[in-house]
């Protein structure tokens, strides 16, 4: 087991980035301290073949022009809120708007842009990675302080989020890593299968803002047994089609199944499990990551290259579905964790 540390490049505010690999027995893990960014995870195939399995760019620059959020920490807010507009307690707050009239992703300079705060973990092959948000940062309440753990154990990639506030407010966090188990993006997403412990989902209207939650019964987001992901990214659902052919949808996990989000690739005999405590997960197929261009010299990023496992509180919840928004207190801070466990 090991940590190395080595620079990768300053930002444009000419701030030092560097890359942490954590790597043992098993797998291999890159992060990076821009945005929290987990750069690679290099796993084995059912050969034994040593491969990544997540999308990422060459360099810094690159992740500050053009990045979709590759393997970044999202915050304040996982997803859209809208009409950018935070209702608390009375209170209105308003939001920057970088979504059209929404904010996503917590806004314009979100945790997603920031440089992290890492210390290595002396009891765990592990990083923690901190920051603090003052009152008020794109909208947001309250002064934050934000801790990430990374933490590499066997097989898995465990992350764990703790969240503290002076007053009032809403957290909200995620991971947006984007997955693809073929191994260096030699394939799309479309021959991995995919199953969730889920018998609820929530449509978005044009803007994929929440607007209903249905059963998965009888439609194209019923994941209760695998599904061959071309056959739902191909459908001629409605709520496919809306959101330009593909999932970028809030499931509501059950949490009665030992695996409530489990992705396979049969041809690379790799698959992922996914484990949170978290109440629901947005999944996203990369609808739109032909706008990315070039992964590296020879991969041009093409649509549904890889999917998202967003682990999170309800989307919009305080516009939504209030009485579910869990609100982070002096007295009730934010507490997340979500482990992704990798097999062949």
């Amino acid at each position: 087991m090991e940590i190395k540390v080595r620079n990768w490049g300053t930002t444009r505010n000419n701030e030092e980035v560097f890359m942490y690999t954590l790597k043992n027995e098993f797998m291999e893990v890159e992060i990076l301290n821009y945005g929290g960014v987990i750069r690679k995870i290099t796993v084995p195939d059912k050969n034994g073949i040593m491969e990544n399995v997540v999308l990422n760019l060459p360099s810094i620059e690159d992740y500050e022009k053009r990045s979709p959020y590759f393997g970044s920490l999202i915050g304040r807010n996982a997803g859209r809120i809208g009409n950018a507009t935070l209702k608390l307690n009375g209170e209105i707050f308003n939001l920057n708007k970088n979504s059209g009239n929404n904010n996503l992703h917590g806004g314009i300079d979100n945790f997603g842009h920031k440089i992290w705060n890492v210390e290595i973990l002396e009891n765990f092959l592990g990083l923690k990675l901190s920051l603090e948000s003052p009152h008020l940062e794109e909208g947001f309440p309250g002064n934050v302080k934000i801790e990430v753990n990374y933490i590499l154990k066997d097989n898995q990639l465990i992350i764990e989020y703790y969240g503290t506030s002076d007053r009032p407010t809403y957290l909200n966090l995620t991971n947006h890593t984007y997955f693809n188990l073929s191994g260096d993006f030699k394939r799309d997403i479309s021959d991995e299968y995919l199953q969730l412990d889920c018998n609820q989902f929530i449509a978005v209207n044009e803007e994929t803002l929440p607007v209903e939650i249905k059963n998965v019964e009888h439609t194209a987001f019923d994941f209760r047994e695998p599904v061959l992901l071309s056959s739902a990214l191909n459908s001629n659902d409605e709520q496919i089609k809306i959101v330009n052919s593909g999932l970028d949808h809030p499931f509501i996990l059950d949490h009665e199944k030992t695996k409530a989000i489990f992705l396979e690739d049969k041809i690379s005999g790799r698959s992922l499990e996914v484990v949170t405590d978290q109440p629901a997960v947005v999944i996203y197929s990369g609808n739109y990551l032909y706008e990315v261009g070039n992964l590296n010299s020879d991969t041009i990023c093409k649509k549904h290259m890889g999917i998202c496992f967003e682990t999170q509180n309800y989307a919009d919840a305080l516009n939504f579905l209030p009485d579910k928004a869990i609100i982070t207190t002096p007295e009730k801070p934010y507490i997340q964790k979500t482990k992704f466990i990798f097999s062949k």
